[in-house]
């Protein structure tokens, strides 16, 4: 049925929590963990389209950011890793630039341009595709950019609660890069403002039929088109769903996620060396990685640690026959119906944590209450229940 349909989808997207951006690589090449990235407060949504936290999140415009930049060059490869994340909808990259110093520059404003954009593939949204690959996207700096400094803006939008206005749920994180081009400043465009450029009324950030009929075959995420930048080259940059592997001579730094779906840290140490265009090289740590820590390299033996599948979910029956709904994976948490245009295969369990058993109280961002809802309406301490729609609410 169509609310049983909803009812698990929301369920799952609560699994999955939210996320943050950690770690990019240049060329392979990673300065760490939460390193040359202005962190927010939280891992939670910015939800106000003409909030100046639409630029680089919550407090990241306060400047100077005390974030390292790090050197790059036009045309390099990047690539980012998010927390993992059941929530379906796009990535897309933007830089801010050129500016004499990126610290100093809060984003806020003019002179954003789309460097990079992932919708729906091969009916899987960019968090599966990403999902797939340890949570990582990578794509190319464009040609013909000027010199200088920028800020790299990286964009998930979750659309599991777009059917309402003000739905979408915006995960931003900005990284700073120095960037040696060969184009002058001014050359990429069009450009865009943020906050500004989005409506809360947009057609792909409000989707009223996203779990009725939506087509997610013709979404286009905002910020407008990819730009094109002058001088040498074009600015549309090569995208690949699948990352390239990197040599295992490359100092590679793997990023942990903060989810509670994570790698097991691997007990080898740093490994993470300075590059020719002068990248710091990390110490040595045996530890597991913190949420401050820098980053370790995989063990070339020792895999990642995996976890059982959800079965149940507290509030719903036991089995359901396994189906797709809003480009979610689904073979071991909950089966629902397939609206248009929809195709899931699997989701990574995670472990509840406690106060969602029972009927005792429900964690932050677990649900409380809808139609058909029989688990519990009670949230932990200083959570209140909001209701997204008539099927789904939400400790927040």
């Amino acid at each position: 049925m169509f609310s049983k349909s909803i009812i698990a989808s929301s369920l799952i997207a609560a699994v999955s929590a939210h996320q943050n951006f950690h770690q990019f690589w240049v060329n392979g090449v990673s300065p760490g963990v939460d390193t040359g990235i202005r962190m927010p407060p939280s891992n939670s949504p910015v939800e106000d389209v003409t909030s100046d936290a639409m630029a680089c999140n919550v407090g990241g415009n306060k400047v100077p950011s005390g974030v390292i930049t790090v050197p790059a060059n036009e045309g390099d490869t990047i690539k980012v890793k998010w927390d993992q994340s059941g929530h379906p909808g796009p990535i897309t990259h933007f830089l801010f630039g050129p500016v004499d110093d990126a610290s100093q520059a809060t984003g806020v404003g003019a002179g954003w341009f789309k460097i990079d954009e992932l919708d729906y593939v091969d009916g899987k949204w960019a968090n599966e595709i990403m999902g797939a690959n340890d949570m990582t996207h990578e794509f190319k700096l464009p040609t013909g950019l000027a010199s200088g400094e920028y800020l790299l803006r990286s964009e998930m939008l979750g659309l599991h609660a777009s059917q309402n206005l003000n739905g979408g749920q915006f995960y931003i994180g900005c990284a700073q890069l120095k960037i040696t081009g060969t184009g002058s400043e001014g050359s990429c465009g069009p450009t865009i403002s943020l906050p500004g450029a989005y409506k809360a009324e947009d057609p792909n950030i409000y989707i009223p039929n996203v779990y009725n009929g939506f087509d997610p075959t013709n979404y286009t995420a905002p910020g407008g088109p990819v730009a094109t930048c002058g001088g040498s080259g074009s600015g549309k940059p090569v995208s690949s769903a699948v990352p390239v592997p990197v040599p295992s001579s490359s100092p590679v730094a793997e990023a942990p996620s903060s989810s509670p779906v994570a790698e097991a840290p691997s007990s080898s140490p740093v490994v993470d060396a300075p590059s020719s265009s002068s990248l710091v090289a990390l110490p040595q740590s045996t530890a597991a990685p913190s949420a401050n820590a820098t980053a370790t390299a995989p063990s070339a033996t020792q895999p990642p640690a995996t976890l059982a599948p959800i079965t149940s979910l507290p509030g719903l029956p036991s089995t359901f026959v396994t189906s797709t709904a809003l480009g979610f994976n689904t073979t071991s948490v909950v089966a629902v119906p397939s609206p248009s245009g929809f195709n899931t295969t699997s989701v990574i369990a995670v472990p509840a944590p406690s106060g969602t058993t029972g009927l005792s109280a429900a964690a932050k961002y677990y649900q409380c209450g809808g139609n058909g809802w029989k688990g519990t309406t009670l949230c932990q301490a200083d959570l209140k229940c909001v209701k997204h729609n008539d099927y789904y609410s939400q400790c927040l």
